[in-house]
This record gives C-alpha cells, structure tokens and sequence, in this order.
C-alpha cells in the first residue's frame, strides 16, 4: 500500500512536554510513489492498506450494505458461483427411484418459482420453506456418479441456500440466516460475496463486531486477490471494493472502547511504576524556569552518599523536629537523585520523604525554612510522573497555598489538570498564574502547549511571542514558535527561529531534529536524514530523530534494486527508536505498519501483532493507546481473514 507524505504535526501533552513539537509529532507516514514498490513487490497489505485502497475516497455517510433481494429475483446465471469454486459434490441417496435430468431440473425451477412467488407477496418463511424442498428434493434425487448432474446442481444448491438465507433475514430468523451463510461459505465456496456480505451484516447487526471486521477484511482480500494485477501496476480497480471504508471505519470505532478498557485495566497497574524515559523526565525538568535553580542548589548539598551518611547522624526519635529533620534531609536526597538522573530513586525517595510528615501539622509547621513547600512541590513532580494525578495536584495546592505568589506552582498544576483531559481547568489556572506574575514565561510556554493541542496556532503563537519577549533565549519557545509558523507554512519564519535556537544551545538534539523535520517538508529527504543522524548523536535516547529519519528513508526515490535494503534500514532505524524509548508509541505504529506491508507470511504479520502488544504494555492513558490498539485489532482480523480464507500470505504476486 502507498504510504502518504505529510506534514509532521504536532501533537503535545503537558507531563511530556519536553517531548516538543518534533517528540510529539505524529510521525511522518508517507513515502513517495517510487516507494510503493517496496510494498506491492513484496507483500500485500498493511495496516494502512486495508483502511483502504489508495484510489478509494473516504465515504461521506455509512452506506448500507446490500440487502439482498436482488439473489432472489436475479436470473440463476446471476445468482450462482463459477464452476471453479464449487467444492463439495452432491451426494446421492441409494435405494430411491431417480428422475430423469429434465424432470428433476423441472421440479427444482417449479419450486424455486414458488420460492419467488412467496418472496414477491412478503411471505418470507414461506418462501424459505419452499426453497428447503427444493434442497430436499436435489438431496434425494443426486446421482454422485453423473459428474455433470453433480456440478450443475451444486450451483443450483448454491444458489437455493442462498435465496434461502435471503429469506431467513427478512423473515427475522437471524440465527438460520447465518447458518446458511456459513454452509456456502465453509462447504461450497469461500469466495461467495453475497453470501459473505450477508453474514458481515448479520453479524453486525447482532452486536458481533469483531467476527463482522473479519469479513470486512476477507471481502477486501478477495476483491484484492481478483484485481491483483492492476494493483500490481498501480491502477485503480474498475470496479469499487464490495464494502465501503465507512463500515471498516464503523466497525473499529464500535470495537475499540472494549478492547481498550481491558488494556486500560493493566496499564492502571503497571503506570503506579512506571516512569516516562529519562529523557522524556530531563525534557520536563527543563521546561520550567526554576530547573536551573534546582540543579545548582542539588549540586550544592552534596552527593547522595554523603547525604545518607548525614541522615544515618540523625536523631531517630520520634519528636516533631527530629521527623522534620529526616525529612528535609530525605528531600534533598530525592532532589540530589534527579540531579544525578536517576529518577525511579528520586521518585522513591521523594514519596518516603512526603510520608514522614503527611498529616502531620507539628512537624511540617518545625521544618526548616521552606523545606515543606519544596517537599510538597517534589512530590507533586514524581506523583505527575506515574500519573497519581490526584495525590499530585492535592500536594500542589498545598504548596500554592503556602506559597500564592509562586505561579511556577499553578502552572505545574495546570500540567496535572491537562494530563488529567480537563483542558477548561488548565487554561484557568494559566490564568491565574498569569494574574500572580504577568511575566510568568512558564505559563505562557505551556499555555502555548495546551493552544496547540487544541489547534489553536493564532493563541499559541501569541502566547509564544510574548514568551520571547521576556524572555529572549528561551529554546522551547523559539522551537515550538517554529513548529508553529511551520504549520502556517512560513518556511523562511521557521528557519529563523531555529537558528537562533541553535545559536543558544548548538547541542540540542531537539534543534537538529526540528531542523530535519522542516527540511523533510520541503522534499529534502536526504539532507532531512543528515539532520536526524545529527540529533542522533547529540542525544542517543531522543527517539524522534530515530522515527524521523527511517521515515525521510522511506520517502527518498529509491535506486534501482534498492527497495528492499532502503526498507530493512527503515526498520532498524525504528527498533533502535523503541530501545532508546520503549513508551515512544509512534516507533510501534510505524514499525508495524512498515514490518506487515513486508511480511511474507502469516506468521510474520502474527508477529507485528506482538509488537504491537509489546508497545500497549508501555501505554498509561487511552490517548496513548488508541492507535496501537487500532492498528493491532486491523491487523488481527486481517490475519483472521487470511486464515479462514486459507491463505498463507498476503502477497500479490
């Protein structure tokens, strides 16, 4: 399937908003038309492929599948299968007189005609019943030696048991409508589309969306398999797929809220433990003003060996001051973890320091300066990180009420509320931070953040500007403002943007990434890639450039013979963006979309279905979940398709 370029997009959240507009872009997904070979040489459909062919136009409104009426009244030649399809032969009854050729195909059309006549009055079960006596007299009176008799009756059993499910449907016996469906399809021929369009719409209308989603993708395997050739030579079929992309689109959306509930149960547990990357964490810390005060005043108290060798000195009673004192001490070794990066330890550390004093007024009131402000705003951070939303945003309330001129407090509140999906709650508490200090250049930096989740670029670059003016080197915003003015395609604006950033920090893998995104917007693929390699070396546990560059080399025109090679390189470069971050889920989708439009068999595809779960253990939130459960529920019905229809690859060749 043709992947299609676009625009890199920029998709923030505000616990990683050190990720920035290139981390949190949904990654590249096109590839030029020379491309395209890679994927229709060697394989045959991905996941994007499916959801449809490059030549459908997306439906405007939910067609309703045919409903069938046509099978009973269309002339037989119309109703039945080739020849070809048929599977299962007649068996003959021994021991019963048989009529001739003629009188038995008589008998057969007088009751069919009877059949026809019920259907024309509404007497659907009627109608039903007659074609059941015509299946029992071709029953009876087969004769399994006469191969010709056998082969022409077989299209007519066909044809009745079609007619026949026909009339179950309208006649609201569902359950038997089915059942013929599935005898055509398992014992005489797989490839019936009337038979398999009714069952896709019985199934579905029994509330059996994932069995309907497999006939969907079995439909569209066959309609592939038939017009394999012109794929082949990227033309458009005649003729339309026998489903339209509304009802694949339809039926996703109506299986997705169930099966992301049940990942949503373990991710509750599993995000209690597990943090963000480390650079995802350092990116965050550095968003706000106050890191670098934190760092210098982390540095200034000592290593952690000596900072636990001095709480050991510590008193051990259990007196109000004695407390307060580990639990300063206990802060700043927290504090002093983060410094060193190492965060699980800091978040440790952290939690235990909070425990000591929680709920107990005498000893926050007997710590030290604004040891318990510091202690509550720690906290708040490390909560944040495992998504304890609401133990994070209670320690920060407490802190802003020890501390209501401290608007760096409100606005990591305002992150909370955000990460929370309560984005009207957010934007009121970057009001207020902005009420406390006007010049608060963090609010408006992540304010900005929450403007361009909600597409609001004219407020995000506003917000942005005024950020600068205060304050003139700040990277993140000359970053994000070029994300931005990139959007509005202002190309010349974006690039002055990112060299001042580069001419403030020339290491910055964020910049360098940033740069080859912009050029990946203008065609320069290969000079794109240049820059991702850049990024990459910069910072080795930035995943983006990773992600960026396998992209810009799926998009570069492709040397003769090169396809393959250009496509493996592609997928290492993937895999190394999901080492350097495991909970970078846009690495997983890509991967897998690249990795099943090159699967040779079905057990590969099985595998992506694998990676796909690998990366669902990572996810925290639904947000964070729904494409890879789509692509992974697209990609298991593909392979149940394929399974039923008794294919051992998706190949077109």
């Amino acid at each position: 399937p043709q992947l299609r370029r676009r625009l890199l997009q920029f998709k923030p959240f505000s616990l990683s908003i050190c990720c920035l507009w290139s981390s949190n872009s949904s990654a590249m997904s096109g590839a030029s038309k020379e491309t395209q070979a890679i994927f229709l040489g060697v394989a045959a459909i991905a996941a994007a492929g499916l959801l449809y062919f490059a030549y459908s136009q997306p439906a405007t409104e939910t067609k309703k599948l045919p409903s069938g009426d046509d099978d009973v009244v269309s002339k037989r030649s119309q109703e039945t299968s080739k020849t070809s399809n048929v599977k299962k032969p007649v068996e003959s009854t021994t021991g019963e007189s048989k009529m001739d050729d003629k009188a038995l195909h008589a008998a057969i059309e007088e009751l069919d005609k009877k059949g026809k006549a019920y259907f024309k009055n509404k007497q659907f079960l009627q109608a039903a019943k007659a074609f059941t006596e015509a299946l029992a007299l071709i029953e009876a009176q087969a004769d399994h030696s006469n191969p010709t008799q056998t082969s022409s009756l077989n299209r007519q059993i066909i044809t009745l048991i079609n007619n026949r499910s026909a009339m179950y449907e309208k006649g609201s016996v569902p359950e038997l409508a089915l059942e013929d469906c599935n005898k055509i399809l398992e014992v005489y021929d797989m490839t019936h589309t009337k038979a398999r369009t009714r069952k896709l719409r019985l199934l579905e209308s029994s509330n059996m969306f994932y069995p309907a989603l497999v006939e969907v993708c079995a439909l569209q395997l066959l309609f592939m398999q038939k017009h394999r050739d012109t794929l082949r030579m990227g033309l458009p079929p005649s003729t339309q797929p026998p489903v339209p992309q509304s009802k694949l689109e339809e039926l996703i959306t109506k299986i997705l809220p169930e099966q992301m509930d049940s990942y949503a149960k373990i991710a509750e547990e599993k995000k209690k433990e597990m943090l963000p990357s480390d650079y995802t964490l350092l990116q965050l810390l550095k968003s706000y003003t106050g890191y670098n005060s934190w760092m210098a005043q982390a540095a200034k108290d000592g290593s952690v060996q000596q900072l636990e060798k001095e709480l050991e000195g510590l008193p051990q009673s259990e007196e109000a001051t004695a407390i307060a004192d580990r639990a300063s001490k206990l802060m700043r070794t927290g504090r002093r973890h983060v410094y060193d990066g190492k965060y699980s330890d800091a978040r440790e550390t952290l939690l235990a320091a909070y425990k000591l004093v929680e709920g107990k007024t005498e000893v926050q009131k007997v710590m030290s300066g604004d040891d318990y402000a510091r202690l509550l705003e720690w906290t708040g951070m490390v909560m944040h990180w495992t998504y304890e939303l609401e133990g994070a945003s209670q320690c920060y309330q407490e802190c802003s009420d020890l501390e209501p001129l401290n608007a760096e407090i409100v606005v990591k509140q305002a992150g909370v509320a955000m990460d929370g999906g309560n984005q009207d709650e957010a934007l009121k508490l970057f009001e207020k931070a902005l009420s406390i200090d006007s010049e608060a250049a963090d609010a408006l930096l992540h304010r900005a953040n929450l403007r361009m989740l909600q597409a609001n670029l004219v407020e995000a670059e506003k917000d942005l500007e005024r950020c600068l003016e205060i304050r003139p080197n700040h990277v993140l915003a000359h970053l994000r403002l070029a994300a931005v003015l990139t959007s509005k395609n202002d190309p010349a604006g974006a690039k002055r943007h990112l060299k001042k950033a580069e001419s403030i920090d020339p290491n910055s893998s964020e910049v360098q990434s940033y740069r080859g995104e912009l050029l990946f917007t203008q065609n320069e693929f290969a000079e794109a890639k240049e820059q991702f390699e850049k990024a990459m070396k910069l910072e080795p546990k930035n995943p983006t450039p990773y992600v960026n560059a396998a992209l810009a080399e799926l998009n570069t025109p492709p040397q003769p013979g090169m396809q393959m090679e250009m496509a493996q390189e592609a997928c290492r470069l993937l895999e190394e963006a999901i080492k350097a971050d495991p909970q970078f889920q846009a690495a997983y989708v890509q991967l897998g979309q690249l990795k099943l439009g090159m699967a040779a068999d079905l057990d590969s595809a099985r595998a992506v279905i694998k990676l796909y779960d690998q990366g669902l253990t990572y996810c925290r939130t639904k947000d964070e979940m729904k494409d890879l459960c789509s692509m992974k529920l697209l990609t298991q019905a593909q392979v149940d398709a394929a399974t039923m229809l008794k294919m051992e690859t998706f190949s077109m060749q």
